[in-house]
């Protein structure tokens, strides 16, 4: 009877203190412990992911901020990480919770916020760019091809001819020139050296790098008229990261101003990318005639 007793009154305790935690975390907002992963071992820094044992991790319990939580590392995200690979940025002490900053791979979730933690290839690279033509609903995780459109560079190129002539023409006179107080000769004008015939240079496009991931949108950033916010404006910029060998043709573009991206379907093939034919002045023509002589037979 006792021993009854003592049951009934323990389940009352148990269901009293329950509820109160219940109301507790329900009165306070207070969010379940989060478990994170923790080193058990310190782990320098340029260790790749494939060597990393599976004991290394401890699984540890923490409660707060769920912003500040979501920066660290969990079991979930450390097995997406595991099958893609990379390495440690940085150096991570034993019983430290480990940072998502610290190890860059392309599964972790932390390349939206630094784009750097996805360059686990180093024959690509990031480069901002911002005189170039985008769609404005753009975001970061986009595929993007990014096309050079060259006009004629006819006028340049003159300019720059007429400049070399004019420098071959004041050095021939500097050859000929008597010492100084003395006349100069009458018979040794230079002759100038003729003119290059300039072939007709046409407008063309190429695309010079396909299926680009876009890891920034920089966007005009205004106050509102309430003063409590930022309000995002057109797209200003954007980063995208792309071959090292093809930087220099994009920065090129970008500076020249004839610049273009195109935004890509998610259901791009990205691993089968080859060469594209381009665009050429002459070959709009040739597609004119060709359209127009198919519409003339079909009549």
């Amino acid at each position: 009877m006792v021993n009854r007793r003592l049951l009934i009154i323990g389940a009352v305790v148990a269901l009293i203190f329950g509820g109160a935690i219940f109301f507790l975390s329900f009165t306070t907002g207070a969010e379940p412990p989060v478990e994170v992963l923790a080193a058990r071992q310190d782990i320098s820094q340029g260790t790749l992911i494939k060597n990393i044992p599976d004991d290394t991790f401890a699984r540890i319990p923490l409660s707060g901020d769920g912003l500040l939580l979501g920066s660290y590392l969990t079991e979930p995200v450390w097995l997406q990480i595991q099958s893609a690979g990379g390495v440690i940025v940085r150096d991570i002490y034993q019983y430290e919770a480990v940072p998502l900053s610290a190890i860059a791979s392309p599964a972790n979730p932390k390349v939206v916020d630094i784009p750097r933690l996805g360059l686990t290839d180093p024959s690509l690279v990031v480069v901002s760019l911002t005189n170039v033509s985008v769609p404005n609903g753009i975001k970061v995780g986009d595929y993007v091809d990014l096309i050079v459109a060259v006009e004629s560079a006819q006028e340049q190129v003159f300019t720059l001819v007429q400049a070399q002539t004019a420098e071959t023409l004041q050095e021939a006179a500097a050859e000929v020139l008597v010492e100084e107080g003395a006349t100069p000769s009458p018979t040794a004008t230079p002759t100038p050296e003729p003119t290059p015939v300039i072939e007709p240079e046409y407008p063309l496009a190429k695309v010079i790098v396909q299926t680009a991931m876009v890891a920034d949108v920089q966007r005009e950033q205004t106050i509102s008229a309430s003063g409590d916010r930022l309000v995002l404006g057109e797209v200003t910029g954007i980063d995208v990261v792309i071959p090292r060998v093809a930087q220099e043709f994009v920065l090129m573009s970008d500076t020249a101003g004839s610049l273009g991206v195109s935004m890509l379907s998610p259901m791009v093939d990205q691993e089968n990318n080859g060469p594209t034919l381009g665009a050429h002045f002459e070959d709009l023509l040739d597609l004119f005639a060709a359209d127009r002589n198919a519409l003339q037979e079909d009549n």
